[in-house]
């Protein structure tokens, strides 16, 4: 009786062992758990700002199309040519009349277009910066025909006393709303913005329409 006995207490306390093995592995599992989940790390969710870098075009347009009447803004324009008429000799893509009210009359031909930032040639600056313009517009080349002077013009042509060779020239909205017309005038044989070669820079002339 009494070895019975013995026998169903150590079956009950291997039971009791088990159970609270059982339940110690549970627990540990559990603490594995949440340390798993607390080591790994929270990420959140985060907005990419990209820098803006979009430059707002600005208005342009070709010479001579769409406005011709000018009135002399820069001290140069109104000291030496006065205002400015610019007109299509013949159909577009041929000659520009520029017409100034001193007595300056120039018909140039357009030979190409570039960029007003590009360099001109003259001294390592840009035709915008020469023409006092903007760098996001084009720049009209065109090699001059003609610069015929009346006795009123008593400063002489773009260039002074020298012949005008090359013109380029800007027309655009500027920072105030108003379009505006700006002139670069070379004496130089070589056109302006050829790599070695000097243009040989006159004088700039800004207008603004009428």
């Amino acid at each position: 009786m009494l070895k019975w006995f013995n026998d169903r207490s150590e079956a009950r306390m291997r039971g009791l062992a088990f159970v609270a093995a059982l339940a110690a592995a549970i627990a540990v599992s559990g603490c594995d758990q949440r340390d798993s989940r607390n080591d790994t790390p929270s990420v959140r969710p985060s907005t990419v700002v990209e820098p803006e870098t979009r430059v707002d075009a600005v208005p342009q347009e070709e010479p001579a199309v769409a406005r011709s009447q000018w009135r002399a803004v820069s001290d140069n324009a109104r000291q030496v040519v006065g205002n400015l008429r610019v007109s299509l000799q013949g159909a577009r893509g041929g000659p520009v009349v520029f017409a100034f009210a001193n007595g300056v009359t120039v018909t140039a031909q357009p030979i190409s277009v570039v960029a007003a930032d590009s360099r001109s040639g003259a001294g390592g600056q840009s035709f915008a910066a020469l023409m006092g313009g903007d760098p996001r517009v084009e720049a009209y080349l065109y090699r001059v025909q003609a610069e015929n002077l009346t006795r009123s013009a008593t400063q002489g042509g773009l260039c002074g006393a020298d012949t005008t060779r090359h013109l380029a020239v800007s027309e655009f909205v500027d920072g105030s709303g108003r379009w505006v017309f700006k002139i670069a005038a070379f004496k130089s044989e070589a056109p302006p913005g050829v790599a070695g070669e000097d243009p040989l820079f006159c004088s700039g002339y800004a207008f603004a329409s009428q």
